[in-house]
């Protein structure tokens, strides 16, 4: 019978042991007490059973750092040191294990979604490899001559566009005159009982930027009902 092999809990690092040793005392990470935590990183190497040489050396080597910023802290501070002596030894050890939370949180993000998009299954395209769009191929003389083909287009007789008949501008002129003459407004139909399309057009537009100017107002008493435009109180 095979024998059964126990082992404490796996980590994928010596900064992941350290951050749930710091996780498990709730520990602030910018204020490690180092003799602590190197008392219980060692213990922990101790109760493996088995060890990997090569994840254990990146383990015994956080050891040996632990055990220098350990006795770097035991050592009495000296006033007339350089300011690097001064610095705090567990200075280089926060920053690492601070970035390396920032990773460890993403990653579960990351895990978090890969496991919720493997819920979802996409179907290949129903015509896939089936329809293919196959390109004619052409010789360089054959595009010149396309090329050449285009200057027939020119010699064609070109087309004018005839200018606007009726201003929207001098529309709003009219439209303020009348409004002059009649303080109590005036029905909006009465600026469509004449004219062509053009005209009917240039007056509705005119009226349209008047409200945007804030020059008149429109009235309306319920729905289908005549809307009446009245000169804005000042304006006219």
């Amino acid at each position: 019978m095979q024998q059964l092999s126990v082992r404490v809990s796996s980590f994928e690092g010596p900064l992941d042991l350290l951050i749930h040793l710091i996780e498990k005392d709730k520990i602030d990470i910018y204020d490690i007490p180092i003799v602590s935590i190197t008392k219980q990183y060692i213990a922990y190497l101790k109760q493996l059973s088995e060890f990997d040489m090569e994840l254990a050396s990146e383990f015994l080597v956080m050891a040996a750092t632990l055990l220098q910023i350990k006795s770097r802290m035991l050592l009495p501070k000296n006033t007339e040191n350089d300011e690097d002596d001064e610095s705090d030894p567990r200075q280089m050890l926060v920053e690492m294990l601070v970035e390396y939370r920032k990773i460890k949180t993403v990653a579960g993000k990351l895990a978090a979604m890969k496991q919720a998009a493997e819920k979802f299954y996409a179907r290949q395209p129903m015509f896939d490899g089936i329809c293919e769009r196959v390109l004619a191929s052409y010789t360089p003389e054959v595009l010149l001559k396309a090329l050449a083909g285009i200057g027939e287009y020119s010699q064609q007789q070109t087309a004018y566009i005839k200018p606007q008949a009726f201003s929207v501008q001098d529309k709003m002129e009219a439209i303020l005159k009348k409004l002059r003459g009649s303080r109590q407004g005036f029905r909006m139909d009465d600026l469509f009982q004449t004219g062509n399309r053009g005209e009917k057009v240039a007056a509705f537009l005119g009226v349209l930027e008047l409200l945007k100017l804030g020059l008149i107002t429109i009235n309306q008493s319920c729905r289908f009902a005549p809307i009446y435009i009245f000169a804005k109180q000042g304006e006219c």
